[in-house]
């Protein structure tokens, strides 16, 4: 039970710091928009809306009930959770499969059932997000060290993609410049029927903007009036539209969100510096996992380590150099805890892949191989609000210079760089440390957001800051819309490659772990 509501602790802190931070991004699009008199049509925090239109009518035989397929899935995900929990390989591998495989081809006969796609389209869909999963699978991995629970979760994860690709069929194929949410169904007679999606929650203002709550914690967008070119280029004599002002005040209107992004971050990471300050060079025991060698020795945070195997160690890495030597042995630590030396034995816990070795200075070096780890991260020590402001004001700095270093030698991404599943895990870590920690963690993820977007590839936010930048340099005159729709598409596989690089790393980690 503590397994399973540590897991929902760190789903809920990854969704509600995933929907705080591109909030606030959104934020700064929608308030620099309104000051510079475009019409916000709509801002809304998550993604997708539910079916409010009724297709009963449109079944020829009537379908099993919601509420028994959403139970038998539940069913089928407690297995999943109670089995893995419990260690029963035969009860986790037959249950995800039913999870993965039988469960969505289900769920996608009634999709297609309601909609009618022509080909049996949800069948199709399904498969390629199953094709899509193998194929990412075996490029991240090239099947080594691949077993079946692997596998399994990769499907999974491709249903999951492949069902919202189904059920958002309605609205997938509308108009640029239709409204939010209403979509369409062909009908047999050669016509169409609206099919409209709704917030969970949404109202409107008296400037006409709808705010609403939507469905999946997968971010948020603001949406400016007029943001669509058109071939006539009739977009710039949209009244209160994106391109009827001038390209400063468009770029403007970009640079806010991950402007906002960054200073919030910023704020963040005073907050954290102030309360938890930095690491300190001491050999002082700071943040445990329950599970770590060190906690279940019985250290304690603030625990100051003096000797490791009869050396006297001094600073944190005086520790690290005698430890990281001795995986698997049994180490005996002496630690001072309130001015009394205590003895302990820790057997420490050997990588299960090489990692870089840390320097004197505590800075990786080209040198990998697997270390001995007691899974303990050194304390910190509080810092005044001066230079907890200066040291946060830093980090947007040396996150660039970070990317530029990925940048100019791709070949360290693997260490340095995730996707999802990474910065789950990383969520995992931090709500180990309480609410302190995951607000320093917040404040990388928001400057991290920030700095991303402001990359010179469209259609994020620096792709089109290069596009404003162009036509200013230009006299405030459009882009053909033949450039500008090689540059989005160009922009859209440069921002899915990097995606698949993204995801490819988590499953290369994922699988070596097991």
């Amino acid at each position: 039970m503590n397994i399973l509501l540590d897991y929902l602790r760190t789903a809920l802190a990854f969704m509600v710091i995933i929907t705080v931070l591109v909030a606030v991004h959104e934020l700064g699009h929608f308030w620099f928009a309104r000051m510079l008199g475009m019409k916000v049509e709509a801002f809304a925090v998550m993604m997708g809306g539910l079916r409010r239109t009724r297709l009963d009518h449109r079944l020829k035989e009537p379908l099993v009930s919601g509420t028994i397929v959403c139970l038998v899935v539940g069913i089928l995900a407690g297995m999943v959770t109670m089995s893995g929990i419990a260690g029963w390989a035969t009860g986790f591998q037959v249950s995800l499969f039913g999870l993965a495989i039988l469960a969505p081809l289900w769920i996608a006969s009634r999709l297609q059932a309601l909609y009618h796609l022509a080909n049996y389209g949800a069948y199709q869909i399904l498969m390629k997000s199953w094709i899509g999963g193998a194929v990412l699978l075996g490029f991240s991995t090239r099947f080594k060290g691949v077993g079946l629970e692997n596998v399994l979760g990769i499907l999974f994860f491709s249903s999951l993609v492949g069902l919202l690709l189904i059920y958002y069929q309605p609205v997938l194929q509308k108009e640029d410049d239709a409204p939010m949410g209403k979509g369409s169904l062909p009908t047999e007679d050669g016509g169409t029927e609206p099919v409209n999606f709704r917030p969970l929650l949404a109202r409107k203002d008296r400037h006409g903007t709808e705010f609403s709550l939507l469905l999946l914690p997968l971010g948020g967008f603001a949406s400016i009036k007029g943001m669509h070119p058109k071939e006539d280029g009739s977009e710039t004599q949209i009244e209160g539209g994106f391109y009827s002002k001038s390209p400063f005040a468009r770029f403007l209107v970009l640079f806010a969100g991950p402007l906002f992004s960054i200073l919030l971050g910023i704020v963040f990471l005073t907050g954290y510096f102030v309360v938890r300050g930095t690491p300190t060079e001491l050999s002082r025991i700071g943040q445990m996992e329950a599970t770590s060698p060190a906690s279940k020795a019985g250290l304690k945070r603030g625990d100051l380590v003096t000797q490791v195997q009869g050396q006297p160690v001094k600073t944190w890495m005086d520790m690290v150099k005698v430890v990281r030597d001795r995986g698997g042995v049994p180490t005996q630590f002496v630690i001072n805890r309130d001015g009394q030396s205590l003895n302990f034995t820790i057997t420490p816990k050997l990588d299960e892949e090489p990692m870089p070795v840390l320097d004197d200075k505590g800075e990786p070096t080209e040198e990998k191989r697997k270390q001995g780890r007691i899974g303990a991260r050194r304390d910190e020590d509080p810092m005044a609000f001066g230079p907890a402001f200066t040291r946060a004001c830093q980090a947007p700095i040396a996150m660039v210079a970070g990317l530029a270093g990925v940048i100019a030698k791709p070949s360290t991404a693997k260490d340095s760089v995730g996707g999802p599943a990474t910065i789950v895990q990383t969520t995992h870590e931090a709500s180990e440390g309480g609410i302190i920690a995951l607000v320093g963690l917040a404040g990388l993820m928001s400057i991290s957001l920030g700095v991303m977007n402001l990359l010179p590839i469209p259609p994020l936010d620096g792709g089109q800051i290069v596009v404003a930048i162009t036509e200013m340099l230009r006299g405030g005159r459009r882009l053909s819309i033949g450039v500008q729709r090689t540059v989005q598409t160009l922009g859209f596989f440069m921002v899915l490659g990097l995606m698949v690089l993204m995801i490819a790393l988590d499953i290369g980690r994922s699988v070596g772990r097991n």
